[in-house]
């Protein structure tokens, strides 16, 4: 089985054209497109992850900020959670063209189940999966209906390719009222995938995608990753491009996984735009040097 890639702040397998992982996103990137604008989110405190509209969008630095330079024009729920903290939720206006400063205040928390599964998300975050299985478990012992450490632990368990335990805490979850219905399917999907029953990923994938009314970014990047696997490649290259639209460009790699399906389905324009994306948005990328290359070969007038 090929290494996880971090996509959306979770892992997925790759296709064959991508690499083991990858690094986040360069503070640099292009102008602010058409349609949208910027965000700067200031909590006070480094690692603080911000998730707008139930989608995650990043974490702040070592000074408590946050800056996402195309954040498409729209009102969104936002929600920021920090170890230690309880989640600040509230809502944003994003116009077009214009630059918007959201200072967070959060209130310190002695919830001891939520604090451990605060501890296994940023042990997640960092690849340390097994801790954070500890950590989300040490959580549930003290609150058994939490749905979201279950489904933490499930993703982290996934990684580790401990798959039994991994569906025993997805059919607890699915078992609470409580349970974010879209997300369990989209990891349920997940865990189907990585056990080679793609069939059934697909399946979960397109459940999940109706639970949550067709916004679900890793939703869609992992049917498409399943779509490529199977080889439908026009199926999956729309998927790459819906998550990407949602995504708001949160994360390049999804550029270099479109170009890649597009350089397979021989659409070498739209590949070469699709790998100068990600050149653009992560310059001094893991891949960006590889990434050049391929795009040099696919201009040459033989390779078309």
């Amino acid at each position: 089985m090929l290494s996880a890639i971090l996509i959306l702040g979770y892992w997925f397998v790759p296709s064959q054209s991508a690499a083991a992982s990858v690094q986040r996103r360069s503070s640099q990137g292009p102008a602010v497109q058409r349609g949208s604008g910027s965000l700067i989110v200031l909590t006070g405190h480094a690692g603080s992850v911000v998730f707008i509209n139930n989608i995650r969008h990043g974490s702040t630095s070592d000074e408590g900020s946050l800056e996402l330079k195309r954040v498409k024009a729209g009102s969104y729920p936002i929600r920021v959670r920090t170890t230690g903290f309880k989640d600040w939720t509230g809502s944003v206006v994003i116009a077009t063209g214009a630059a918007r400063r959201l200072a967070v205040s959060q209130i310190e928390t002695t919830d001891e189940a939520l604090l451990h599964f605060q501890r296994g998300e940023s042990l997640r975050d960092q690849g340390k999966n097994r801790e954070a299985v500890e950590e989300y478990k040490s959580g549930l012992a003290l609150r058994a209906d939490f749905p979201e450490a279950r489904l933490a632990a499930a993703r982290s368990l996934i990684t580790l390719q401990v798959f039994d335990e991994a569906e025993e805490q997805l059919n607890n979850a699915l078992t609470s009222r409580r349970a974010p219905q879209a997300e369990c399917r989209t990891v349920l999907a997940n865990l189907r995938r990585y056990q080679g029953l793609v069939d059934e990923s697909i399946i979960e994938y397109k459940k999940a995608l109706v639970l949550a009314r067709g916004v679900s970014p890793e939703a869609h990047i992992g049917l498409a990753i399943a779509l490529e696997e199977q080889h439908q490649m026009d199926a999956a290259i729309r998927e790459y491009r819906i998550g990407i639209t949602q995504d708001m460009d949160t994360e390049p790699i999804l550029y270099y996984l479109l170009g890649s399906a597009l350089e397979k389905a021989e659409h070498g324009r739209e590949a070469i735009e699709a790998y100068e994306s990600y050149i653009r948005l992560d310059p001094d990328g893991q891949y960006a040097t590889a990434v050049q290359s391929i795009v040099e070969r696919l201009k040459k007038p033989d390779s078309r």
